[in-house]
Parts: structure tokens; C-alpha cells; sequence
């Protein structure tokens, strides 16, 4: 929601003519009811569209849960903007993101990478744009609060046993001893050392 408000605002004071449209991919999770967030979005005069899937059903038969549904609402999002004849589609990842990605890649499939602030996918069909990537949670949480803006719980049943809440359970262990190690990492990104790499 931070995301949409401020890229609102944005287009409103910077008169940039955008056409932006609100989305959100219920997945079915149990006690899940979008009802609530459509009410507040319309409370701020914003209208959401909400297409319901089968991602809950399709989960129960798949061992890497958050990388299937991740793909499913992606893929998702891809086919309502290419039904609004839109070909950027903005996502909220922020820091933090970008770094338990770089850090689930590592670990879990021995591949060093992330996510990209802007990141041409289906051979350039679509764009997806990060524009919170350099803003951490705290941040946002924030920003989220002065905007007077609700906050809604996740509702998958899965999350708590998932690697990326593994890495963030490691995350925060680590940030105990040092504030530092999330912003440190992200920066790590942007300054790799060649001459100490094979």
C-alpha cells in the first residue's frame, strides 16, 4: 500500500499521466478476506481489482511452496495488466528482500543473485520496477504509519516454515550483535571486490 500511495502521489505532483491500477492475487488462503483491504483502498478513494485463484489448492501438491505461489501470482499479475494493456508492473520488494533473496540463492541453490530494481521478464514483454528497493522495512513501516495506512497480517498458512523466514529468523539472530548486517549485505551488492573473486 505504501507502494501505491506514494507512486500516487508521485503522479499527482509530478503530473507524469500515469495509469496506475491496484491488484492484489487472493490465493485462498484460509480466513483470508480481501473485503477488508478493498474497503480501506476505497476509503482512500483508490479501487482495488482482486482476481481469486486456486494457488491454496495447487500448494498442497508441491514441496517449494513460496517459489510456486510466487511464480502463480506473478503470472497472474502478468495476464490482468495484459488484459489493461499495461507492461510495467510495479512490485513493493524492499531491502530487506533483496537480501534474503541474494542470501536464499546462496544457500539453498548455490547461485549468487537478486532480485533487480528494474527487471525485463517473458523476453522483454513486461517490466517489473522495484521502486522501494533501497528502502528498508523500518522505513516503510513508517511511511505506512503517517500515511495513516492499515496493516493487514499474512494470511499463508506456510510462511512460518519457510526458508525465506529461516533466513530472516538467521537475520535478525545476527542483527543482535550487529545493526548493521542487513544494510552491510545489500551494500555488499554494489561493491564486489573482483580481484577476490574466481
Amino acid at each position: 500500500m505504501v507502494l501505491l500511495f506514494l507512486l500516487l502521489n508521485y503522479n499527482e505532483k509530478y503530473a507524469q499521466k500515469w495509469t496506475i491500477k491496484a491488484a492484489h492475487i487472493d490465493a485462498g488462503f484460509p480466513g483470508w478476506d480481501p473485503d477488508a483491504l478493498k474497503e480501506h483502498l476505497s476509503d482512500h478513494h483508490v479501487e482495488l481489482l482482486v482476481t481469486t485463484g486456486s494457488i491454496h489448492n495447487e500448494l498442497k501438491k508441491v514441496d517449494d511452496k513460496c517459489f510456486f505461489c510466487s511464480r502463480a501470482r506473478r503470472k497472474r499479475l502478468m495476464e490482468i495488466a495484459e488484459g489493461l494493456d499495461i507492461f510495467n508492473i510495479a512490485l513493493a520488494h524492499h531491502q530487506e528482500d533483496v537480501v534474503e533473496t541474494l542470501l536464499l540463492n546462496m544457500l539453498y541453490t548455490g547461485r549468487m543473485g537478486t532480485i533487480l530494481p528494474k527487471q525485463p521478464i517473458v523476453r522483454g514483454r513486461f517490466t517489473f520496477v522495484r521502486p522501494l528497493y533501497y528502502l528498508d522495512k523500518k522505513t516503510i513501516l513508517e511511511t505506512a504509519d503517517s500515511m495513516g495506512l492499515k496493516s493487514f497480517n499474512n494470511p499463508c498458512p506456510y510462511y512460518a516454515d519457510s526458508r525465506r523466514e529461516a533466513i530472516r529468523k538467521l537475520l535478525k539472530q545476527l542483527e543482535e550483535k550487529n545493526p548493521d548486517i542487513c544494510n552491510n549485505i545489500f551494500n555488499s551488492i554494489f561493491n564486489i571486490n573482483k580481484p577476490y573473486m574466481p
